[in-house]
């Protein structure tokens, strides 16, 4: 089925024409099959990445592919944790995406497709809108999943084994006035997006929202979780000697205050297909095998949020997946250029870039969690590479992998290397490319991009390299 691509203001219009308007200053996000959001949240092993990419639009609404790798823990096992696979397809209704009363941010196999009455990605204009004449409103976010449901019980509204449990209700309110800006990667350039944001409160626990600021196309960029349950736990046991010793050993290996229970867009790309649906990517390696008896493949909010998982139910998959590379972007006086991934443009930008002598950066190369393990997400980036190999039999290229800090130092450059020969690997056995027209080298965390105090910044150093030899 063809569908043309949606493109959600008359910026992108605009710009494309040449004109240039005062609201076509920020970015345009594009609606559009090919579009990816990449998520990440912090935990102490690392940094967990998702990938949904949109494989369908029209006016019915849109679809999206789900992917993340993650590792789930049994607390009451001395196993290391599990690193658990999730892959599904979600479709969001046009009139959900208009007032839909939930956000799901779950994504579950034993979901159905479609979920009646929320949405996903994007809060729903309603609430964006209430939020942004008014400066208040009422957001119900469901993250926890009925460990107990099927897919043969989850569509009945009467049954005792619904997929959700009671969502929790923020009360929202604009801490600032004007909208404030959000760093994301859009198509490989660090971008300030406008956002409205909110603090939240439900019970004793605080929350903290950012939304973008577009009627058309209000994403959901960053979200704090539960982070007040802290010192509501202080107060209530600050007399007990015992209890307090305990809360101050959790929060020593607990992430910074600021960088706690944070979900965050860490980049935006689209390069907009004329149109038609788009496959949904198949494994390019074994499948992942995984022992052990999980409710769900859900995704685990971090411990301590008010997602955390309970005997009753399991934490929801709200995008922290497997790490990659996939973040590159122009560094501080490093000369690099970033793979950018608009207009249809990629590969003409890329031949450019190696022709000229220059280093790309690519930031949609994607790899397992702590892994070299090529995630299927890189087929599209890989093919292009690949065919601008056998459009210049000529050339030469060297590989380079780079990680974040996060872990050892002989770790990251252990892993860079890896991931480095990983890329080689694929481009000379599935795609026929002469070995000695490729090499590898890693760089570990050496080469920064931007700070590693920030999902973000760790988002932009994690990044493959490319330059003609």
């Amino acid at each position: 089925m063809n569908t043309p691509a949606i493109l959600l203001t008359v910026s992108t219009l605009l710009l494309a024409s040449g004109i240039c308007t005062a609201e076509a200053v920020a970015p345009v996000i594009p609606l559009c099959p090919g579009m990816k959001i990449i998520t990440a949240i912090n935990q102490p092993s690392g940094d967990y990445e998702s990938i949904k990419r949109l494989t369908r639009v029209s006016p019915e609404g849109i679809t999206l592919h789900y992917s993340s790798e993650h590792e789930v823990s049994d607390p009451f096992s001395d196993k290391p944790p599990e690193l658990v696979a999730t892959n599904v397809t979600r479709t969001i209704l046009s009139a959900d995406q208009s007032k839909a009363a939930y956000y799901m941010a779950a994504f579950s196999e034993i979901l159905p497709e479609t979920l009646p009455n929320s949405t996903a990605i994007t809060v729903s204009t309603n609430l964006y809108t209430q939020l942004k004449q008014t400066g208040k409103a009422e957001m119900s976010i469901i993250t926890l999943i009925n460990g107990s449901a099927t897919p043969e019980n989850v569509i009945d509204p009467n049954s005792p084994f619904r997929w959700w449990f009671a969502p929790a209700v923020y009360a929202l309110e604009l801490a600032d006035k004007a909208p404030v800006k959000v760093p994301v990667l859009v198509n490989g350039i660090r971008t300030d997006l406008p956002a409205l944001h909110a603090n939240g409160q439900f019970g004793t626990e605080k929350a903290e929202f950012f939304i973008l600021d577009d009627p058309h196309n209000p994403l959901m960029l960053t979200f704090r979780l539960g982070f007040g349950t802290d010192e509501a736990l202080k107060e209530k046991f600050a007399s007990d000697p015992v209890m307090t010793k305990m809360l101050e050993e959790l929060a020593v290996a607990l992430p910074a205050p600021a960088e706690q229970e944070r979900l965050q867009v860490t980049q935006i790309t689209f390069d907009c297909h004329a149109g038609g649906d788009l496959p949904i990517p198949t494994n390019t390696g074994k499948p992942l095998e995984i022992s052990g008896e999980f409710a769900t493949d859900a995704e685990p909010f971090p411990a301590g949020s008010g997602g955390a998982a309970s005997a009753n139910g399991t934490s929801a998959d709200i995008g922290n997946g497997g790490s990659g590379t996939g973040t590159g972007a122009m560094g501080s006086g490093a000369g690099n250029l970033a793979l950018g991934a608009g207009g249809g443009n990629r590969a003409a930008e890329l031949e450019k870039a190696l022709q000229e002598g220059e280093k790309v950066d690519i930031y949609d190369i994607f790899f397992s969690f702590n892994s070299a393990t090529l995630r299927p997400e890189s087929d599209e980036t890989l093919t292009l590479i690949a065919d601008l190999l056998n459009k210049h039999p000529d050339w030469k290229l060297a590989i380079g992998g780079h990680t974040d800090s996060i872990a050892s130092d002989s770790f990251n450059l252990d892993l860079s290397k890896r991931r480095a020969a990983a890329v080689k690997t694929a481009l000379v056995e599935r795609f026929k490319i002469t070995d000695n027209r490729l090499s590898t080298q890693g760089y570990g965390e050496a080469s920064p991009r931007d700070t590693n105090d920030t999902l973000e910044g760790r988002a932009r150093n994690r990044r493959v390299e490319l330059m003609r030899q």
